[in-house]
This record gives C-alpha cells, sequence and structure tokens, in this order.
C-alpha cells in the first residue's frame, strides 16, 4: 500500500518549508491538493521526519517502467490519494477495485478514480462517480479499502469499459479461480446499459488463457474478424511428435499465433537466452510441420496490419484446401 501524506501531517512533524521543496524534488510528490505521496526511500536529510511514515508495515513505493504499465501504476497513485477522502458510503469500483483487488489489467480505460455511491452520477477531471446502489454483500472490507465485492467488480467493468479492459480482467479472475461466469452474470440485470458488451465480454472471457496479454489477443481477433483460433492447444508433428504448447491454433488452418511478453523469457529457470533459444527452435519445428506462425510482441497487439495478415493467411489456408 503506498503511503499518503497530507499538509497536515507534515506541519504535525514540523517539516520545515525548505525541506519539503527538497523532497519534492526527490522522494515526495504532490499528487493533489494537500496530499503527497512517499515516492521511494531517500538518505538525504530533508527524509529523516518521514522515513517512519514510509517503513510502516505494509508500505511500498510506486514502481514505474517507462511504458503501458505506468499508466496503471498513475491511478493506483491516485486510487491512494482518495482512500481517506471518500464518504462513508462510498465504494470504490470498477477498474479501481479490480486493482485493489490484486488484478493486473493490459490498459486501464481511464485516468480517473471510480466511485459508486447511492446519490448521483458526475464526472471530475481525476474522479468519476457513479449513481449506484450497493448491496451490502456486494460490498467487500476486507482489504485496506472499501470496494466493491470482485463479481460486482468485474461485472461493472463488463458494462461500463471496453472488451480490451473488460476480458483480461475476467479471464484473470477465472483463471485463479476467484470468480466464474455464474456469479458475474448474477450482477447482469435485463435491460442494463452496456448489458449486450457485458454478454459479449463473458463470451470472449476464458481460464484457458496463460496471460492477460492472450486475452487482450483474443479481443483483437473478434475486433479484426479472426476466428476460429482456439487458445492453449498441444501441437504434434505429422509422425506425432510432440511440437508444443501453443496460445492460440486455428481449429481448421495450420495457422498459430504465439503472444511473446517479457514473462516468457525472463522467468525461464535459465534465463532468457535459454528461452530464447528453445522458442526458436520450437518454432522451426512448427514451419517444418506445416504451420505458418505468428509470433507477436506486446506491441504487435495494438497494430492492426498483423492481425490483417493473420486473417488473410487464415482465409488463404482454408481456400486451397
Amino acid at each position: 500500500m503506498f503511503r499518503i501524506v497530507t499538509r497536515s501531517d507534515l506541519a504535525e512533524l514540523d517539516m520545515p518549508r525548505a525541506d519539503l521543496a527538497a523532497a519534492l524534488k526527490c522522494c515526495l510528490r504532490r499528487v493533489r491538493r494537500g496530499k503527497y505521496i512517499i515516492m521511494a526511500d531517500c538518505t538525504h536529510s530533508h527524509f529523516e521526519l518521514i522515513r517512519a511514515l514510509a517503513h510502516e508495515p505494509g508500505i511500498t513505493f510506486p514502481q514505474f517502467h517507462g511504458d503501458i504499465r505506468d499508466e496503471v501504476e498513475e491511478l493506483r497513485i491516485r486510487i491512494a490519494s482518495r482512500r481517506d477522502s471518500v464518504l462513508p458510503s462510498d465504494v470504490f469500483s470498477h477498474i479501481s477495485a479490480a486493482l485493489i483487488h490484486g488484478l493486473d489489467p493490459v490498459v486501464a480505460g481511464t485516468k480517473k478514480v471510480e466511485v459508486s455511491r447511492s446519490a448521483y452520477s458526475r464526472s471530475y477531471p481525476d474522479l468519476t462517480l457513479y449513481d449506484r446502489t450497493i448491496a451490502g454483500e456486494d460490498v467487500d472490507r476486507s482489504l485496506s479499502y472499501p470496494v466493491t465485492s470482485l463479481p460486482r467488480t468485474l461485472a461493472d467493468i463488463a458494462h461500463d469499459h471496453s472488451l480490451e479492459v473488460s476480458v483480461p480482467l475476467i479471464s484473470e479472475a477465472m483463471r485463479e479461480g476467484r470468480a466464474t461466469r455464474e456469479m458475474i452474470k448474477l450482477h447482469f440485470a435485463a435491460g442494463s446499459r452496456g448489458l449486450k458488451r457485458a454478454q459479449l465480454a463473458l463470451t470472449l472471457s476464458n481460464a484457458a488463457y496463460e496471460s492477460n496479454a492472450e486475452a487482450f489477443c483474443a479481443v483483437k481477433f473478434r475486433r479484426h474478424g479472426v476466428t476460429g483460433m482456439t487458445p492453449q492447444v498441444n501441437t504434434y508433428s505429422p509422425t506425432g511428435n510432440f511440437i508444443g504448447r501453443n496460445d492460440f491454433r486455428h481449429e481448421t488452418a495450420q495457422v498459430i499465433v504465439e503472444v511473446h511478453g517479457v514473462g516468457k523469457y525472463y522467468m525461464h529457470p535459465n534465463g532468457p537466452n535459454a528461452a530464447a533459444r528453445e522458442n526458436h527452435q520450437r518454432n522451426m519445428n512448427l514451419v517444418n510441420a506445416g504451420f505458418k506462425v505468428f509470433n507477436l510482441t506486446f506491441g504487435d497487439l495494438f497494430r492492426p496490419n498483423i492481425f490483417a495478415q493473420i486473417k488473410w493467411a487464415i482465409d488463404s489456408a482454408i481456400n486451397d484446401s
């Protein structure tokens, strides 16, 4: 959990203005008016007054990577800054709730903190309020924040956010055994806004996806008219030798799609070089067995021309058969 400090906290610690100014260039960052986040441990003298706060049990520091993941981290910071300023009846919901539940979105879909309350809907520059009635059993108070339960959170996201946001999160929860389609569907109401999109999100979600990037790829297949791709299929050579388990293989055409994330290489027990060699050999085995293989990086998931090539390869294979 991130450590947020207020201007009042700093005043009680008798932090001089000069030290605050120095900290804001180093280890402290203003999130919004009167709210600051401790960004990192620090060896400078201006950190001494807040060192104890930064080392309270459970405190972590934001982690930035210089890529799309930073958008999610920025949202986590904004959520933390709102923790102590919401009304007693407010409940963190949607993407904010998903992050508090520990889910890992591919894209956040919003830069705003999302809160549900039985009052009114309103949008502010960094906050979205939803006029929603949340039943007591649909509120999880076991975490550091009052949040909608995980099934309710996923249902809300499915209704109000794009498939690129909802499908990876629903698939992740299903893969980890934390939610089922039935649990989420209980929160679908006939005639509700976004119901068709929510139903489609459930249809596209699958516990078989081994990563959120694969679930995101499945959404892109639908966006670009690529059909018939089955996730996590064991592939064999014409002589029956096992080649590998593929992220996606077409049900009839000999077309395979692999989605490569950093984890596929750096989580390998023998390191990234060994992983790269194994992947290259498997790729050659698949090609020799007659398959057309597409190896997608994370960036490729955002390039329409890649999916156009996949669709063309499938259509050509089917027409030639």
